[in-house]
């Protein structure tokens, strides 16, 4: 089966009416925001999201005859997570001790989570914040831990090129049509569309 990977530059976000963005396009947004600069490679990702936004928000009459769809960004526990975590320890975390790689010098829990000096807690407070402004453009889901029956495809993971939550995200949204959002490039599953500016996945389209 071929892979159904899209330009994310050239594709048509009113295209679908859901996205499901991985932690990766979450933190470009939430970053942009929150810290005000994002790096070259997460442009394309927080101009996705902003798009969503206006698709949603938009009181042009004729803009909104022309539009296909106002999509939502699908959101559950599991990215949620994810963003959460990486965020505090990737971004807030870093900007804290100076930037650039000095942070992974530092203890995560005891000299930046449990420092009562750092700013650990106001910066979680924002993200949380920033989180929930999205909250309109959202659709809350679960992750049908149940229905995807984990044990019947966890001893597949040690033959793919993939962490466990993207093998996750796949078989969560295989045969649901909903476009998935990343710049990972190890997400690489033909039966799932993918919206990328990844340049690995990109050859693959």
């Amino acid at each position: 089966m071929a892979y159904q990977i899209h330009n994310i530059s050239l594709f048509p976000v009113d295209e679908f009416p859901y996205y499901f963005c991985d932690a990766n396009v979450w933190i470009a947004t939430l970053k942009y925001y929150g810290i005000g600069g994002v790096e070259s490679y997460e442009v394309p990702y927080q101009t996705f999201i902003d798009a969503i936004v206006n698709l949603n928000t938009t009181q042009d009459s004729q803009a909104i005859k022309r539009i296909k769809n106002k999509p939502k960004i699908v959101l559950s526990s599991l990215v949620l997570s994810e963003i959460i975590n990486s965020f505090m320890r990737k971004v807030a975390m870093r900007a804290f001790f100076g930037g650039g790689d000095n942070y992974k010098n530092y203890d995560f829990k005891s000299q930046y989570r449990d420092d009562p000096n750092s700013d650990y807690k106001k910066q979680l407070r924002n993200l949380c914040t920033d989180i929930s402004s999205f909250s309109d453009y959202t659709l809350v889901q679960n992750d049908d831990f149940a229905d995807i029956e984990p044990f019947k495809w966890l001893v597949q993971l040690s033959t793919i090129d993939a962490d466990f939550n993207d093998y996750y995200y796949y078989q969560y949204l295989k045969g649901k049509n909903i476009p998935f959002v990343t710049h990972d490039g190890d997400f690489k599953f033909p039966d799932v569309p993918i919206v990328t500016a990844n340049k690995n996945l990109l050859k693959l389209a």
